[in-house]
């Protein structure tokens, strides 16, 4: 008998659900059951539901995935609401299920035990943020992903998964148009600084679907990275 597949439900029409969608078909042992808009209604279960669509929709959806699965997410920043922060984690508590925030682009918080003190310092360039290039936000991650939650979600994943909201500064620059997304980062542990410099030049595949589907080929693998 064959191996039942692993059910998935995609949050998000646009370029990044799109790509993970045309992505699964060259993928075995996965079966997807819907794609949602982020205003959808129902939301299908399964055992992963992958949001593609961002913060409002985790917002929206977090606590039904996470009552039918597991919960992938690309909406990080959402998270800097302490509120909702908790209600996701009882919900996963109660539910026996993870949520998994991407992407991992940033080293250093996965190679630090939680007891350690470690501070992470940001800074991301993206194209076209503002009439004119410079600076947008410099400061706390919290204060800053307040007011650009759709750009600062991977520092916010790095951010819950280390050293924490508070320990975390960010710089967002915005550069002229047609111009490469960047992020360089540092983070500081006692005994190590760890440096990131990650940029994601056009044209190519969008760098967060590849990431989705990468970890979706690599997971179950018998031999895997202890950080993966």
């Amino acid at each position: 008998m064959s191996k039942p597949r692993t059910t998935l439900t995609l949050i998000g029409r646009g370029r990044i659900g799109s790509e993970v969608a045309n992505g699964l078909r060259s993928l075995s042992g996965y079966r997807l059951v819907a794609v949602l808009g982020r205003d959808a209604g129902m939301l299908p279960r399964a055992d992963i539901t992958i949001d593609t669509a961002g913060p409002d929709a985790l917002r929206r959806y977090g606590e039904e995935a996470l009552s039918h699965g597991a919960l992938w997410t690309v909406g990080a920043a959402a998270l800097i609401d302490p509120a909702l922060r908790e209600r996701l984690h009882q919900a996963a508590l109660q539910g026996g299920h993870g949520l998994r925030l991407l992407t991992g682009w940033i080293s250093g918080p996965l190679l630090c035990p939680p007891d350690l003190p470690a501070k992470l310092f940001v800074r991301q360039y993206a194209p076209g943020l503002a009439d004119r290039p410079g600076v947008l936000v410099r400061g706390p991650l919290a204060r800053a992903a307040e007011r650009f939650p759709d750009h600062l979600n991977t520092a916010v994943a790095c951010a819950l998964s280390g050293p924490g909201l508070a320990a975390t500064h960010v710089t967002l620059m915005s550069t002229p148009e047609g111009g490469a997304h960047r992020i360089a980062a540092r983070f500081v542990m006692p005994g190590q600084t760890i440096r990131t410099d990650i940029r994601f030049d056009r044209p190519g595949p969008h760098p967060v679907a590849a990431a989705i589907l990468a970890a979706l080929a690599r997971r179950g693998a018998p031999i895997g990275m202890a950080a993966v």
